[in-house]
């Protein structure tokens, strides 16, 4: 919802493409994106495959998930947008997280509670959640285990072949 009413500012109408009829985004930013507009939707349809005509966006294939019919919904641009949720419920109880499943992190640096064990990108970035952001601490976490390695005897690893 967020990001259809940021695109809303820019495109002349952003149409909704969702795989269920109810939305998990908070009640405000769902009431927001229904109260603007330039934002229509398309419930209930899983996209299939995006179209392209003369090596441009033409629209984008979707299913309606009540009838099985699929259909094309004509468009010049796609945007997707999936959700903030971070993929992390296989790390509780192991790794330490936010209330929401975000990573935390010792401040400035991407460690985790594991020693050598590091977050980067969007499971331990609650607030920025976009690809530079993510970018940056990918490479903090690789400059992170680089330093965490070099202090680390490797005759400490009981490795076995």
């Amino acid at each position: 919802m967020e990001e259809a009413n940021y695109l809303s500012k820019f495109a002349s109408e952003v149409e909704i493409i969702h795989r269920r009829n109810d939305l998990r985004a908070s009640k405000i930013m769902q009431d927001r994106a229904r109260e603007n507009d330039k934002i229509s939707w398309n419930l209930n349809k899983t996209p299939l495959k995006i179209v392209s005509k003369d090596n441009k966006v033409h629209g984008i294939m979707v299913k309606n998930n009540e009838t099985d019919q699929e259909q094309l919904v004509e468009t010049d641009g796609i945007f997707l947008a999936i959700g903030h949720n971070p993929n992390t419920e296989f790390l509780k109880g192991q790794i330490k997280t936010d209330e929401t499943g975000y990573i935390q992190v010792t401040p400035g640096t991407t460690e985790t509670n594991i020693p050598g064990v590091y977050a980067c990108g969007d499971v331990q970035d609650n607030r920025y959640r976009q690809a530079i952001t993510a970018a940056g601490t990918g490479c903090m976490a690789a400059l992170d285990v680089e330093r965490y390695l070099e202090g680390s005897a490797i005759q400490d690893w009981s490795i076995t072949l």
